[in-house]
C-alpha cells in the first residue's frame, strides 16, 4: 500500500463513516437479545449501536451497569476524541462507568478477545476452536489504512481464507476477524459498501462468507450525506458452509455465483444461461497500460496531425545515496541487507543513469507520424474506433520515459502492459457507465488509463471483430455491470471474466464479423455519417442469445461433472 494513503485527513485515514442513530436503532430492532448474550462493537464511533445496546441490556440485568459493560458488552474505538465523547454519553444517561468495563481505546484489527489484551498473532488469528460473541454488529471503516508497522502481522493472520487472497482493506479485514470471533451460531451484522458484492478483489471476502455461514444482504435506501458510495446491511449467521445467498431480497444459489469467475453475489436469474461456457479470457488476455509518473514530461496534445514539444531530454549520472533509496522504497523502508549495499554503494561514489528533462525557449514543432513518436492510447470516448488523439515521447523504444520511471518511487518501476505495445487490439475507458468499445491499431502505447484486450497466441483475427461486436451489446454491459463489476471502474479481468458468444450461431457470427469489419473501417476513414444507432441495434439481433446452444453447453457442462 502506498505510503501516500497514510497522510490523509483523520477521517479519510480512519475510513470514518458515522453510523445515523436511527439506522442502527433498526438494525438492532431485528435482534432478541438474552441476558447471558455477549456483543461486541468494533469501531464504536459516536455510540449508534453502543448505547441502543447498553439500554437493552440494562433492562434484561435489572440497570446493573457494571454487569452490562463486563459481562454482555465489548467495544472498541480508536478516534480519541470519539471514544472519550462515547463515554461521556454513557456517564451522563447510566452514571458513572464502573472500574473495570469492555470499553476500550484502540484497534479493532490489533486487539485480542475476550480478555482484550495485546498478543502476537498466530498463522490464524482464532480463538481456538470456537468464538466468542453471540453478536458483532456495527459500521466497520470503509476506504480506511490499515496500520504500515503491523500490515504485514495482520495480512498474516486476516489476508487468506480458503485459499483465496483477502483484499487489504479495513472493512474486509474487520469482517474476516469478526467471523474468527463469532461463536458457531452467533450471528455479524454490518453496514458496509456495496462494492464487496461483485468486485474481483472481494472474491475471497465473498467465498469465506459462503464457507462460514448464511448471509442475506439488504441494500439502504439512504445512509449518511457524509458518503454518496451506496450502503448495504450484511446480515451473517455463522452456521456452516451455505449454498446459497440472498441479496436484497433475490436467491442466488452457489452454483450460480460459481460459474462467474469472480464469486459475484450479484449472479442468478436471466443472466445465468450466459455464463455456460467459455469466457473470453480464453479467447483475448487484457492488459491495463503504464504510468508514466509525469505526462507533461512524455505525452503531447495531437492538434492537426502535428504536436508541440516544450522539453528537451538528455541523460546523466545520479549520485546514489542511501536518503534517495529509501525516498524510492516500499513504504520508505529498505531490508539491513538492502540499506548496506546502497550505503556501500554510496561510500563508492556509484552512481546511476537518470533523464533531465529540460525546457526549451520554443516549442519544437513535430509532424506525425516521427520516429521519436507513437501514439499513446489514453482514455478518450467514441465506439468503434477513435482517432489517436495523444502522443509519446518514445525515442530508442521509450528510453527517456522508462528511465524516469525507474529513477522515481517503486509503484513506478513496473511497465504495465509492455508485452502488448504496439500490438492490435481492443481498448475501452477503464471508468465508464457502459463498456465503450473501440479498434485499437497496431502501434500504440498503453496508458494505464484505458485497458486493451489482444487474441492469444493462435487465435485467428476474426475473434478480434467478433468480440469486438459482442462487447458494444447493451446486454454485455448489463453482464458486466450486474454481474461481474457493479462499480464504475472496468478492470482488464472484468473483460476476461465476461461470457464469450457460445451461443451465435455460424451464419449470425459471420454477419457480426463483416458489420464490425466493415464499421471499423469506415470509422478510421471518417465515413461513419451517423449510423452508430442503427449498427448497434443490428449488432443486438446478431448476437441474441440462442436458448438451443444454451441448453447444449448445460449438457455438456453436466456430462463433464461440472
Amino acid at each position: 500500500m502506498a505510503r501516500t494513503r497514510h497522510h490523509r485527513d483523520k477521517k479519510q485515514q480512519l475510513g470514518q463513516f458515522l453510523t445515523p442513530p436511527e439506522i442502527a436503532v433498526r438494525i438492532l430492532g431485528g435482534h432478541t437479545l438474552r441476558p447471558c448474550d455477549r456483543v461486541l462493537e468494533p469501531g464504536f464511533g459516536a455510540g449508534a449501536f453502543l448505547l441502543p445496546l447498553i439500554d437493552t441490556f440494562m433492562m434484561l440485568r435489572s440497570n446493573d451497569l457494571s454487569a452490562v459493560l463486563n459481562e454482555n458488552i465489548w467495544g472498541i474505538e480508536v478516534d480519541d476524541e470519539l471514544f472519550e465523547g462515547t463515554l461521556a454519553q454513557i456517564a451522563r444517561r447510566w452514571g458513572p462507568l464502573p472500574e473495570h468495563h469492555n470499553l476500550v481505546r484502540g484497534d479493532f484489527l490489533l486487539q485480542d478477545y475476550p480478555n482484550g489484551e495485546w498478543r502476537e498473532l498466530n498463522g490464524a488469528g482464532r480463538l481456538g476452536q470456537d468464538g466468542w460473541f453471540d453478536l458483532i454488529v456495527g459500521n466497520p471503516p470503509f476506504g480506511g489504512t490499515v496500520s504500515i508497522e503491523h500490515q504485514n502481522r495482520l495480512e498474516a493472520a486476516y489476508g487468506r481464507r480458503g485459499g483465496l487472497k483477502i483484499k487489504k482493506e479495513t472493512y474486509s479485514f474487520f469482517i474476516v476477524k469478526s467471523l474468527d470471533l463469532l461463536r458457531t451460531g452467533g450471528r455479524l451484522e454490518f453496514i458496509c459498501s456495496d462494492t464487496f458484492l461483485t468486485i474481483p478483489t472481494m472474491k475471497g471476502l465473498r467465498k469465506a462468507l459462503m464457507d462460514e455461514g448464511t448471509s442475506e444482504v439488504i441494500r439502504l435506501d439512504e445512509f449518511s450525506p457524509e458518503t454518496s458510495y451506496p450502503m448495504v446491511v450484511l446480515r451473517f449467521a455463522k452456521d456452516g458452509p451455505s449454498d446459497s445467498v440472498k441479496v436484497e431480497h433475490r436467491t442466488a444459489s452457489r452454483a450460480s455465483i460459481n460459474a462467474t469467475a469472480n464469486l459475484s453475489w450479484r449472479a442468478g436469474g436471466a443472466l445465468d444461461p450466459y455464463f455456460m461456457g467459455p469466457t473470453l479470457g480464453e479467447v483475448m488476455v487484457a492488459s491495463s497500460g503504464m504510468t508514466t509518473g509525469k505526462n507533461e514530461y512524455f505525452v503531447r496534445d495531437i492538434v492537426n496531425g502535428e504536436l508541440q514539444e516544450p522539453y528537451a531530454f538528455t541523460f546523466v549520472e545520479d549520485p546514489v545515496s542511501v536518503e534517495r533509496e529509501l525516498a524510492r522504497a516500499r513504504l520508505n523502508q529498505l531490508s539491513k541487507k538492502q540499506l548496506a549495499k546502497f550505503a556501500q554503494m554510496e561510500q563508492n561514489g556509484a552512481t546511476r543513469r537518470n533523464v533531465r528533462v529540460t525546457p526549451r525557449e520554443e516549442p519544437l514543432r513535430v509532424a506525425l507520424p516521427h520516429p521519436d513518436y507513437r501514439y499513446y492510447n489514453k482514455a478518450q470516448t467514441g465506439l468503434f474506433y477513435a482517432p489517436p488523439r495523444y502522443a509519446i515521447y518514445w525515442r530508442d523504444k521509450g528510453d527517456a520515459v522508462l528511465t524516469f520511471k525507474q529513477n522515481g518511487r517503486w509503484y513506478l518501476h513496473g511497465v504495465g502492459g509492455g508485452p502488448f505495445f504496439e500490438r492490435e487490439g481492443i481498448t475501452w475507458s477503464l471508468v465508464a457507465s457502459r463498456l465503450k468499445m473501440r479498434y485499437l491499431p497496431e502501434g500504440y502505447i498503453l496508458d494505464s488509463g484505458s485497458p486493451c484486450a489482444f487474441l492469444r497466441d493462435g487465435v485467428p483475427r476474426d475473434e478480434l471483430w467478433f468480440i469486438l461486436g459482442w462487447t458494444l451489446t447493451e446486454k454485455a454491459t448489463e453482464i458486466l455491470k450486474n454481474v461481474l463489476n457493479h462499480t464504475m471502474n472496468i478492470q482488464s479481468k472484468d473483460f476476461e471474466r465476461m461470457p464469450y458468444p457460445f451461443w451465435v450461431s455460424e451464419g449470425r457470427r459471420h454477419d457480426a464479423i463483416a458489420l464490425v469489419r466493415e464499421t471499423v473501417t469506415a470509422a478510421m476513414n471518417g465515413l461513419l455519417d451517423n449510423r452508430e444507432d442503427q449498427i448497434l441495434a443490428d449488432l443486438e439481433c446478431l448476437y441474441m442469445l440462442d436458448t438451443s446452444a444454451v441448453g447444449k453447453a448445460r449438457a455438456t457442462c453436466g456430462a463433464a461433472g461440472k
